[in-house]
């Protein structure tokens, strides 16, 4: 059994003796300072006001379909994805931000009836992608978000969706590596301001991902402008 009593001043006695030692031999000493590592950073679902993708609800992602890309593959998990009219997102970048592809449905050609197609989808996914060539008018939109609120379901879109529950604007994107990340990319940094409901003007994050680790986001900012228009 150790002795609890006498251990604290066998301690005391070892360090004056090696601080005696370090005076005279030149050394100063220097008390050690132990400062607490900030807390991790938060994962990409703290975009997200409840920290999944709305339900019954359409979200935009204005201008990155990395950050589409990513987001899918944060909230994806067991959920089938429609992507429907963006046969430029490549199923490399998805598998890359972690979606899951054996679960995905993909439309490239929508032969002009986008609204109809991504209709008869949102019967049998929970999550549909409308992607830059699923053109529709607005009374079609009225409808699929009708839909997706009877199916319990999420429509994304990288374009304007009236009465969308989130939008996400991408204001900037800085990527680094060589040749400015076309050859390797090292890091990604996304400025992207959320507004919903629970945002008011709207919260400003800041997203970054660095080599292959999953993007994480930071609150940076209660408020942000709206942007114009």
């Amino acid at each position: 059994m150790f002795d609890t009593a006498a251990a604290p001043t066998a301690w005391h006695r070892a360090r004056a003796a090696l601080q005696s030692v370090e005076r005279r031999v030149g050394v100063e000493h220097h008390d050690p300072v132990v400062t607490l590592a900030p807390p991790g950073p938060a994962p990409l679902t703290a975009l997200l006001p409840d920290g999944d993708l709305p339900t019954g609800a359409a979200v935009t992602v204005r201008d990155s379909a990395s950050l589409m890309c990513w987001l899918l593959g944060a909230t994806q998990r067991d959920r089938w994805v429609a992507l429907v009219g963006w046969p430029e997102l490549s199923p490399l970048a998805l598998a890359e931000a972690g979606v899951d592809l054996e679960r995905v449905v993909v439309v490239p050609d929508l032969g002009g009836h986008a609204a109809a197609i991504l209709a008869a989808l949102l019967d049998g996914v929970e999550i549909a992608v409308a992607g830059p060539q699923a053109v529709t008018t607005a009374s079609e939109r009225r409808h699929l978000l009708a839909r997706a609120r009877q199916r319990a379901a999420t429509i994304l879109s990288p374009m304007p969706w009236e009465g969308a529950a989130l939008v996400l604007n991408v204001e900037q994107a800085r990527w680094s590596g060589p040749d400015h990340g076309d050859y390797c990319l090292r890091e990604a940094r996304l400025s992207v301001v959320r507004q919903s409901r629970a945002d008011g003007a709207g919260t400003r994050f800041e997203v970054a991902r660095h080599d292959t680790t999953a993007p994480t986001a930071l609150a940076t900012r209660a408020a942000a402008r709206r942007r114009a228009g």
